[in-house]
């Protein structure tokens, strides 16, 4: 298939509109590199990571109504110089905008959360420590599997300091900007820092079923599995 261009892509969406019908995911593909580029694309780790946000759909709800990309970076902060640096521990860099709430976040993200029957209310910090801003921030994290094997109540109580274990919330944006760090059948990202309200002996986890990715609050925190492994993070 030849090159094609900024101005044939928009012919395409127009024959598209008048009724060839292109199909829905390579429309949607159109519109992101006819509409500000497409994340994959730009060096610039701010715009990228933000690109991948907007591509999903934050930014254009009630709270924000961000009418460009460009908008929407505006209000994304940012790289602290702390988390600039390479970080061996925690190699991969993560932006998260919590502003939609965990449900809707889930929703924009493709992870399911609410079809297992959860509710925003479901899900509470394990305590102020691992309470999540409220607006857009970044994070190093690892992919957990440093912890395979191991009590995530351990892990989150013996973590002191700037790095701690991961968020539910933490965790889906990881994922999406890091898909690698969950593998069906492989590894489960524990996420102990968010437990379940009606029993915290819950604790979140991340994991991959039938290709699907699911945030579930039913990990036992107090027992260690071969494949369960507390994600690890620090956000300064």
């Amino acid at each position: 298939m030849g090159h094609i261009n900024t101005k044939q892509l928009r012919h395409l969406l127009e024959l598209d509109e008048n009724g060839l019908g292109l199909g829905d995911e390579f429309q949607a593909f159109i519109r992101q590199i006819t509409s500000g580029g497409v994340a994959w694309k730009m060096t610039n780790p701010r715009e990228r990571l933000a690109k991948t946000l907007w591509d999903r759909g934050f930014g254009r709800d009630e709270a924000i109504k961000a009418k460009s990309f460009k908008a929407y970076l505006n209000g994304i902060p940012q790289i602290p110089t702390s988390l600039v640096a390479e970080d061996s521990g925690l190699s991969f860099l993560s932006l998260a905008d919590p502003r939609p709430g965990l449900l809707r976040s889930c929703k924009l993200l493709g992870v399911q959360y609410e079809g297992l029957g959860y509710t925003d209310g479901d899900a509470e910090p394990f305590s102020d420590r691992f309470a999540v801003p409220a607006a857009p921030f970044w994070f190093r994290h690892d992919d957990g599997r440093a912890n395979c094997n191991r009590r995530p109540d351990h892990c989150r109580d013996e973590l002191t300091g700037d790095v701690q274990v991961g968020t539910a919330m933490e965790g889906v944006f990881a994922f999406v900007h890091h898909p690698g760090i969950v593998v069906e059948g492989e590894h489960i990202v524990d996420l102990p820092g968010t437990v379940r309200r009606s029993n915290r002996a819950d604790c979140a986890c991340l994991e991959v079923w039938d290709g699907q990715v699911e945030l579930r609050l039913c990990g036992h925190s107090g027992f260690a599995f071969p494949i369960y492994g507390a994600l690890r993070l620090r956000r300064k």
